[in-house]
């Protein structure tokens, strides 16, 4: 197989545990400020911050998603659009957070 035929990240590693160890460190690490992040949550009880903690779960979900095209789980095809879209997930979830807090909560 050539370089030109692999996948992107096959290419892009260059050893074979150095992408699933990112993504590992990535899912430990977004899963703890989720944790952190529901604490807030439960301890606040607030919309904005009810939307943060949405939004570090999709961040989780992109570990998640990276992890399960790694173990050939999901298609690369599936992976792109499923990390594109929680990209966009995490802006509309964040974005909405403060434009609440900025408008809302301040009248």
């Amino acid at each position: 197989m050539t370089a030109a035929s692999q996948p992107l990240h096959a290419v892009a590693s260059g050893s074979d545990l150095l992408l699933p160890t990112v993504i590992a460190l990535a899912a430990l690490g977004s899963a703890l400020v989720l944790a952190l992040a529901l604490v807030a949550f439960r301890q606040r009880r607030t919309f904005p911050y009810l939307l943060v903690t949405l939004a570090f779960a999709a961040l989780a979900g992109r570990a998640v998603v990276g992890g399960l095209t790694t173990a050939d789980y999901l298609a690369m095809s599936t992976h792109h659009i499923a990390e594109h879209a929680l990209d966009v997930v995490v802006v509309a979830l964040l974005v909405g957070a403060v434009y609440y807090t900025r408008t809302v909560e301040t009248r």
